[in-house]
Parts: C-alpha cells; structure tokens; sequence
C-alpha cells in the first residue's frame, strides 16, 4: 500500500467515526438540533477545531464561530491560491446527521489525506466549517460563507432570534467591535477554488443506482411571509358569519401553494411554518402567520411563479374579512457553479464509479454565495429514500467514502492542473 491510500483508508476511517460523533452534539435530547450560539453549536466547533489541530492545520475561529484550518502547503506562501474544501455545520430543527456534517468531516479528511502523504503540493489547503448556512436562529440563509467570502449585509445585524435579541447584539458580546465584522478581510479570495460535498436532498442519484453526482447549478429561491390579521373571539359564543378568522383563510393559502407546486414539475412551493395566535382550542384565532418557500432553477421561472402566489393570496383575501401583511424575507438567483471545475469533478466521479451525473440543486448551498467570489463546484451524495432535514436521512458508510476519495482525487487534479 503506497503512502496516499494508506493515509487516505486511515482519514476515511476517521471522517466516518466523527459524523457519528457530530450525530450525537444537539441542543435537545428529543431531536437533533445545532443552531447559531446554541451551547451545541458551542461543542460542535470546539469538536472541529480539536480535529484540524490534529490534523497539523492551522485552526482560525471568529466572531461569528467559523472554523477554518489551512495548510500552507504552497511554496510561493500565503498569497498562493488556496484551495477550499468545506460545508456548514448548523442544522435545521429536527435535523439528520448528514447535512452539512458530512461536507465538513470529509474536508478536513481531505486535508489529513494530503498532508500525512506527504505528496507535493503547489496550493495551500484550506478547510471550512461555516457556522450559518440554514438560516435557522435570526433567518440570516448564508450567514457564515458570506461572512468568509466578503458578502456579510449589515443589516442582518438588526434581524432577532425567537428571545428578541438582535445578532448586532450577540455580537457585541463576542466580537472586539461592530465595524471590524463589517469591515473584514474576506478569508475566500477571488484567486482561490471552493469545493463542496453535500448529501443530494433528493431521490434522482438513488433513482439511478448512483452514488455520487455533480450539480451543475442551483436553483433560485425565495422565501415570504403572510401575516393574516382577524379578531380572536370567543369560541363559543362568536358564530361564522360575525367571525374574522384568519385559520381558514390560512388554509386556502396553504391548498394554492400547494396547487402552484402540482402545476409545474419544476416548481418547489411550500409551506412549512405556521404560527396561530393566541393558540388556544377555545379561541378563534386573531392572527396567523405562515412561511413560504419558492425554488425553481432559473429566476424568470420563479419570479413567474412568484407574482401567480401573490395574485393567489390577495384573491383569497379578498373574498375573507381578515387584513393580511406580505414581504419577501430571502431571495437568491439561481446560480450556474464553475462549469471547468465541475467538469473536473465530474472526472474524478468517473474514475471512482464508473459514471458521472449532471444535476441541478433544488437545495440552496453555501456554495451559492462562493460562487460569485471565485470558482466553485458541488459533489452530491445519495441519500436513501431522498430525505433530507428529516431524522432519518441517511447516506451510506460506502457512499460517504466513495465521496471522499472522488474529492480527494478532485483536490490533487486540480493541485496539478491549476
């Protein structure tokens, strides 16, 4: 056995015995759940510094808790271009083990591959954990890749978490000052390459008995929110012709998004928050609010869709006694991934499986912020049955490494050609 696969079966061994690790570092003992400065969050990042400092990595940790490690490997220094490897290790609520936690176990894989082979190289190594991709605390979608990448909004510094705490104000706590975060060297430069694996979120890879794929785009997507203002009331005592029910108003909504959807095979609509006020059984509701999420895989498609759900809302409100509240809370445009760099990784897909598939992403990644930085490319990962922010999304140990030694392979291609 030759130096690189000795090194590469030992990281892969390792890669597999610390997303199991991760799996069990969640803020509720009843699901699975890591969230921005959540005390999980917390262990989860001490967890990943601990392994790329064994990894003989420098470790940097910032404000906003992501990780970075790098390995100067290049001879010409740190102004060399860097080649970066990562994902995000928040989750959603109610989360599986495989989303973000495997990009980010298999980057720092890739980083101990390289460096205990000892095999040269001309770029210097970088990987990433970011702290924010799902949005999920103050619905900052991105936060931590475009905090790294030089993209970070001010005003997501006014946006609360569920407590009423304002993330400006979590960071006065943890950063040495406001502007210094606004004004930050981006750590991903235009010169450097970002690669990113990630589990599928989606049957197609399963569908064709494959275990890798590349995405080649993805998709644009928008999330809104509609606030249905009625009058609570009595239970009761209040009969359906003097009520101002916003819940069944709300239901007409959630049946027409859920039409959109069927309408066209492209289309992603959803609905998956509700909130009712005040809640109670004996209680006519006095407001509703609900969450929409669109994606489709270009922006005239979704922005198509997006004036039909809006024509849909206000004529169902119109026919109801209930005011209502709309605004956009998140928008991306679809986003085409370095076509050079996918086509690399779609070789070394080739060479580990025999096959290469080209896709598109319905699910939005930290890639799509990179992207519009310098180049970047996105492996997928079957997941069984396409579940993904499901507990029981699952991928393979088999598949997980296959994921791995096809990025490794993408790393050195790139390392020599570039």
């Amino acid at each position: 056995m030759d130096t690189l696969e000795k090194a590469t079966a030992a990281a892969g061994a390792r890669m597999i015995e610390r997303l199991g690790i991760l799996r069990g570092i969640s803020q509720t003992e009843d699901w699975l759940e890591r969230t921005l400065f959540s005390p999980a969050a917390e262990e989860a990042a001490f967890q990943l510094k601990t392994w790329m400092e064994a990894a003989g990595m420098t470790v940097g940790y910032d404000e906003l808790t992501n990780i970075y490690g790098y390995l100067p490997l290049a001879e010409a220094g740190p102004d060399a271009p860097r080649i970066h490897i990562g994902s995000h290790y928040d989750t959603v609520v109610n989360a599986g083990a495989f989303d973000g936690a495997l990009g980010v176990v298999l980057a720092i894989a890739v980083a101990e591959a390289v460096a205990e082979s000892g095999i040269p190289f001309r770029h210097n190594l970088s990987a990433l954990a970011f702290c924010d991709e799902e949005g999920v605390r103050f619905n900052t979608t991105f936060l931590g890749s475009a905090y790294l990448s030089g993209q970070f909004e001010k005003a997501w510094l006014d946006k609360k978490d569920p407590y009423g705490k304002s993330l400006g104000e979590w960071l006065v706590d943890r950063a040495e000052s406001i502007d210094a975060i606004l004004h930050a060297q981006p750590y991903i430069r235009a010169q450097d390459y970002f690669l990113e694996a990630h589990i599928e979120q989606g049957p197609v890879l399963e569908g064709a008995a494959a275990a890798l794929g590349v995405f080649t785009r993805i998709a644009a997507q928008l999330r809104s929110e509609v606030v249905l203002v009625g009058c609570a009331g009595h239970a009761g005592t209040t009969p359906a012709r003097l009520r101002k029910d916003p819940l069944p108003v709300a239901a007409e909504i959630i049946l027409a998004v859920d039409a959109l959807c069927q309408s066209d095979e492209s289309l992603r609509a959803t609905v998956g928050h509700i909130e009712v006020s005040p809640n109670a059984s004996n209680v006519i509701p006095g407001q509703v609010k609900l969450a929409i999420d669109l994606r489709y895989p270009n922006a005239e498609g979704l922005n198509a869709a997006h004036l039909r759900l809006i024509a849909e809302i206000e004529a169902i409100v119109a026919r109801s006694r209930v005011g209502h509240h709309y605004r956009v809370v998140h928008g991306a445009d679809d986003t085409p991934l370095d076509p050079d760099l996918t086509e690399l990784l779609a070789a070394s897909c080739q060479q580990v499986q025999g096959s290469a598939i080209r896709m598109f992403s319905g699910a939005g990644h930290d890639s799509m912020k990179i992207a519009s930085v310098c180049p970047a490319a996105m492996l997928a990962v079957r997941c069984r049955d396409g579940l993904s922010h499901h507990p029981d999304e699952f991928s393979s140990e088999a598949d997980c490494l296959l994921a791995f030694r096809a990025m490794l392979t993408a790393v050195i291609k790139i390392d020599q050609t570039r």
